[in-house]
């Protein structure tokens, strides 16, 4: 942090620099001493909006980290970030005037303290809160009818609810690793939201939620991807009710589904949504979270209920024209047999993209038949040309199989 003062100070202290910033990207380090920390973001601060009162810089990113690492951090480590937090944009209000990405870590606010932080950088366009707290777990209430946030991504906050009330310029949501039980979104005014990622702990979800309930109010996303991290899957059957959900959707992405569970209920979703041209499916093979304390920790693995028998064997997905099959593995029927379910049922599909499973190191040191450490996935020209006849027996459409 000294070093980093002293470099600013070397920039934009010089009487002599002409030069203009259009952007300035800086990153920096919250310490444990709040005294401390307290001078070196004054000094920041002060430098930095200088240099914007001046014209030297134009807009600024900023992404403020902490000494310790999150997982270290204490509760009272979080409260003390979060007021070193806000006294830092208190006396920066020139910096909140041309910020237009910011990225905080491992703080605990107040809803107000957040909030007003958050409404005070009325240029921000892209927002991330990774390991932030709001105090007795309470609702963040987002109403920004003048906002420009693009893009906002939550990663592992401890939060009850984000409530999307007004954010008109918002596209782009990615919700990963929440901390708390139940839907962790809610939607008011977001017309231009095209694209929904969420991430859950299933721990936190015991019973499932609905997806109507999470896509209620948003008109036009067209992207959604779920990742159920190898857990149980916390959507719950809704039936015809999805496809008014649903009905928009044309890229559709479930990641994470744990190796042993069937795969042809994710056919319901599929027919839910008429519209899609891609959809996606990654199988979770990790042999090295079986038997873990941390696995003992999380709830059963269930797939109670969701059944294939909710299939109309007469819906037909005319808009697909791609599958994508993350984790695919030649030797477990499963797989072939659902992949050639979707070609079948497919008329316009015109490539299916396999993909060999995720790497991961700690798999690949253990000797175990449900993730050997020899990939099953297919390695020469003749178990290509198997797996291709396998899946297009009978059929004469010029669908393509890529292996990837």
């Amino acid at each position: 942090m000294a070093v980093l003062v002293k470099l600013m100070s070397s920039l934009f202290g010089s009487p002599r620099s002409e030069s203009i910033i259009k952007k300035l990207n800086l990153r920096f380090c919250l310490l444990t001493d709040l005294e401390t920390s307290l001078d070196y973001l004054f000094n920041i601060g002060e430098l930095v909006c200088n240099a914007i009162d001046s014209g030297k810089v134009k807009s600024v990113e900023l992404a403020i980290t902490t000494e310790k690492r999150s997982v270290d951090c204490t509760s009272s480590d979080m409260l003390l970030h979060a007021k070193s937090l806000v006294e830092f944009f208190n006396i920066s209000r020139s910096l909140s005037c041309c910020l237009t990405k910011l990225l905080l870590c491992t703080a605990r606010f107040s809803e107000q303290d957040l909030h007003q932080l958050i409404i005070s950088c009325d240029q921000l366009q892209h927002l991330t809160l990774y390991y932030c707290e709001l105090r007795d777990s309470s609702t963040l209430k987002l109403d920004m009818p003048n906002s420009k946030l693009r893009f906002v991504e939550l990663n592992s906050c401890y939060v009850k609810t984000v409530e999307f009330l007004c954010l008109p310029k918002l596209e782009q949501l990615y919700c990963d690793s929440w901390r708390l039980s139940g839907a962790p979104l809610s939607f008011g005014v977001v017309p231009c939201l095209e694209e929904l990622r969420l991430v859950c702990a299933t721990s936190r979800i015991q019973s499932g939620f609905k997806l109507t309930d999470l896509l209620h109010g948003i008109a036009n996303v067209q992207d959604i991807a779920l990742d159920f991290q190898g857990e149980v899957i916390w959507i719950t059957p809704e039936g015809k009710k999805l496809r008014s959900a649903l009905n928009k959707i044309t890229k559709l992405f479930l990641h994470g589904i744990y190796v042993k569970f069937d795969l042809l209920w994710t056919l319901v979703l599929l027919e839910s949504a008429p519209s899609v041209k891609v959809f996606g499916v990654k199988v979770w093979n990790h042999a090295c979270d079986e038997g873990t304390e941390n696995r003992k920790q999380l709830s059963e693995r269930r797939n109670d209920l969701w059944d294939a028998a909710q299939l109309d064997g007469s819906i037909h997905y005319l808009q697909l024209e791609r599958l994508e099959f993350g984790g695919f593995n030649q030797i477990i029927r499963e797989h072939l047999d659902f992949i050639r379910a979707i070609i079948e049922r497919a008329p316009n599909l015109k490539s299916v993209i396999l993909e060999d499973r995720d790497p991961c190191e700690d798999c690949e040191a253990m000797d175990n038949p449900i993730y050997p450490s020899i990939s099953m996935f297919p390695q020469n020209n003749d178990e290509k040309i198997t797996i291709v006849k396998q899946l297009k027996a009978g059929m004469n459409r010029p669908v393509e199989i890529i292996f990837c």
